[in-house]
């Protein structure tokens, strides 16, 4: 009972790390969520304030007006500038910024004087000068972005994240020529509100530092670290790289993030105390179930005991016995539970293995029939009487060479036919001795057979069955071309090998002979014949078992002939490259091919 305490505990104290660690996780996926959708709705704010500027510099209209407005100024004119600048620019900007609520307010200055603003009016006679925004910003190329400006230029109450961007005289003869400075502002408040508006868990500090470690944006909350410290881990970010950074600091999980579009670096806190209050009903409901299983296991201890260590026991048992080849073991299932339906599987197993063994049996036995049967049809006394009178009178005519040559075949076709060591042999060893047989019945028939070989190279190496063709080759001569061989018409013989689909290996023996008429075709392939001297039946029948009971379908012979016209035999093999596929091919039960 101690012993069955002790799994429930270490299950319930990997169920509350599991939990916690599930909850710590959440926790950082929502940060990270929040942290992307800050960072991205800053970079579409950047993104848009470039296009505002984009598109004024390069307007014509805001470009011929700036050019009016900086002869105006040089000559002191300066209210008629200001005057151009409302006619000219007001309707251009008022529609540019026609949708935007967070602009606060827009500004063209000319020589440090403002020509045109948008929203809050800004005096003509106001000399900017020397701002050491404006002057920063004639020192620079780019768009420049200001934050945290308290009361800028002396005008604006409350503080602003001012946007600023130079303009050259890109369309005249100087382009190194500063003509004015575009000002947008947006109040910082909106700034800070664009962040917090992402986070979920309200408590959750974040802020936005450009590479001076100047902070862009953030909400009001405290930093439980100091700002320096934030500046020192934002600037281990590789540069120009979007990288998330997850660390546990100070009770707070901390997350980096840096933009590709601005370079800034964003950080964001969150307190660890939402992965407590994420997981504790969590927490308690799995020690309640604790609590439960062990009670339950307590009740039912011995019931369960007597139900399944039992029935195991004796399952174990005869497996024992299975394994020492009895497979006549069955064990009597006596319940209704899992167990029972192990052993009734068992059963069925044993059965199975049973029936596959005597199955195995009979197909060797019937193998081994069909290949002595296909040894007495092959080699048959009348074709060795007429091989040998054919031998006697060659030797009669062409007296010793001719005898030598015959007599060498015959020895090598006899030594191939009788004393193969495997069932299976390369088509291309097949080939050779076919071609010896077909050479004895040349020479019988007097030279009248003709003999076309059309044997594909690349299934020369496959593996057939041994003397799978002589019995169809002798067929096609005995029966097919015999009335053709005795009256001196054309007899001819074509021996062809090819793939069907890259699936099946095809090997067809084509003869110009009598054929076979459609009722005896129809069932030459469905019984076994009565007599032995019913040698057309024996061949096909034999070599059609031997096939199916050793590659199962859909191999086989199939048979094509039209009556006094030809016969066409295929025999349909699997595609066998090597000893191991020949022997990975075995008939199981039901007739089902094993690989």
């Amino acid at each position: 009972m101690f012993l069955s305490v002790i799994p429930l505990l270490a299950l319930s104290y990997y169920s509350y790390y599991n939990i916690k660690t599930n909850a710590q996780k959440e926790l950082v996926n929502t940060i990270s969520f929040d942290i992307r959708q800050s960072q991205a709705s800053l970079d579409d704010l950047y993104t848009r304030f470039q296009k505002y500027m984009d598109i004024l510099s390069n307007s014509t209209t805001f470009y011929s007006f700036v050019l009016s407005g900086l002869s105006d100024i040089k000559h002191g004119d300066i209210q008629h500038a200001k005057y151009t600048g409302t006619m000219s620019l007001d309707p251009q900007i008022k529609s540019l910024f026609a949708t935007d609520d967070v602009v606060s307010a827009a500004m063209v200055v000319i020589d440090g004087r403002v020509v045109y603003s948008y929203k809050s009016f800004v005096s003509v006679t106001t000399d900017f000068k020397n701002n050491p925004i404006i002057a920063s910003t004639e020192a620079s190329p780019n768009m420049r972005w200001f934050s945290n400006q308290l009361t800028p230029f002396g005008v604006f109450e409350g503080k602003y994240s001012i946007i600023t961007k130079n303009i050259y005289n890109i369309m005249g003869n100087n382009p190194s020529e500063s003509l004015c400075q575009i000002i947008l502002l947006v109040k910082q408040q909106t700034m800070n509100d664009l962040l917090s508006n992402q986070l979920r868990f309200s408590d959750s500090i974040i802020r936005v530092l450009d590479t001076d470690n100047t902070v862009i944006a953030g909400n009001d909350h405290l930093l439980p670290i100091s700002d320096h410290r934030i500046a020192s881990m934002t600037q281990q970010l590789p540069p120009n790289q979007s990288l998330d950074n997850i660390s546990y600091l100070d009770n707070f999980f901390v997350l980096l993030n840096k933009s590709n579009v601005t370079n800034w670096r964003i950080v964001q806190l969150s307190s660890s105390k939402h992965v407590t209050e994420a997981s504790s009903a969590i927490i308690l409901f799995s020690i309640i179930l604790v609590v439960a299983l062990l009670m339950l296991m307590i009740l039912f201890s011995f019931f369960i005991s007597k139900e399944i260590l039992l029935p195991i026991k004796r399952l174990a048992n005869a497996m024992k016995k299975v394994g020492e080849m009895n497979i006549k073991m069955a064990v009597a299932p006596n319940s209704k539970n899992e167990i029972s339906q192990i052993a009734s599987g068992f059963n069925q197993m044993v059965e199975r293995i049973d029936n596959l063994f005597r199955h195995t049996i009979e197909i060797e036995h019937q193998k081994r029939k069909s290949e002595i049967d296909m040894l007495k049809y092959q080699i048959n006394p009348h074709f060795l009487y007429n091989t040998i009178n054919s031998i006697r009178f060659s030797a009669m005519k062409h007296k010793d060479e001719t005898t030598a040559h015959m007599l060498v075949t015959l020895s090598r076709l006899l030594r191939n036919t009788l004393s193969h060591p495997s069932n299976v042999i390369a088509l291309r060893e097949e080939m050779q001795n076919i071609q010896d047989y077909i050479r004895l019945q040349q020479l019988r028939y007097d030279n009248q057979l003709h003999v076309e070989y059309q044997i594909e190279e690349y299934t020369s190496h496959l593996l057939v069955p041994h003397m799978i063709l002589q019995p169809i080759v002798e067929n096609s001569i005995m029966h097919g071309l015999n009335h053709n061989l005795n009256t001196g018409a054309k007899a001819s013989i074509i021996l062809s090998s090819y793939l069907k689909n890259n699936t099946t290996l095809v090997l067809s023996v084509h003869d110009n002979g009598i054929g076979i008429s459609r009722s005896i075709k129809d069932n030459l392939l469905d019984h076994q014949p009565t007599t032995t001297s019913d040698s057309l039946r024996i061949g096909f029948v034999n070599i059609h078992k031997r096939i199916r009971l050793q590659y199962g379908e859909p191999y086989g012979i199939e048979i094509e002939s039209v009556a006094s016209s030809f016969t066409n035999v295929y025999i349909i093999l699997p595609i066998l490259n090597n000893m191991e596929d020949a022997d990975a091919h075995f008939i199981g039960e039901g007739g089902a091919s094993y690989r």
